[in-house]
Order: structure tokens, then C-alpha cells, then sequence
């Protein structure tokens, strides 16, 4: 399953990510009782929870003004 990837910032794109993985968890209590509740409760709103907490926040600036030794 590819997520769209047309959110302008990683903020918005992260937003929208936990946003679909409680529609997913939503339907999932909706479809209980069949097979395929347990395919999105497990699968497909865990992969939208990985890949949110996967992006970074930091502003791109931030890597600028860091000091390497």
C-alpha cells in the first residue's frame, strides 16, 4: 500500500499519516469479527504509525549551523 505523497511539509505528511491510521483502526472495530478487521488493526495502521514516526520534524536549516569534529 503506497501512502499519498503530496503533503507539502513533513508536519502535514505526519499528520496525515496518524490521521489514516485511526480511520484504519476505526474501520478495523467497524469490520470486527472478520478476517479483515485483523489485517488493518495489524497491518495497514501499523505501517502508517512506522512510517509517521519515521519522519523527521527537524527543520532543514537545523544541519547548517551544526558543528562536526
Amino acid at each position: 500500500m503506497a501512502f499519498p505523497t503530496n503533503c507539502e511539509t513533513p508536519a502535514a505528511r505526519k499528520a496525515f499519516l496518524i490521521h489514516y491510521a485511526r480511520v484504519l483502526m476505526r474501520e478495523s472495530a467497524a469490520r470486527r469479527g472478520s478476517g479483515f478487521s485483523h489485517t488493518l488493526a495489524e497491518w495497514a495502521a501499523a505501517k502508517a504509525r512506522r512510517e509517521a514516526s519515521s519522519i523527521s520534524q527537524a527543520p532543514a536549516q537545523r544541519d547548517l549551523f551544526e558543528v562536526t569534529a
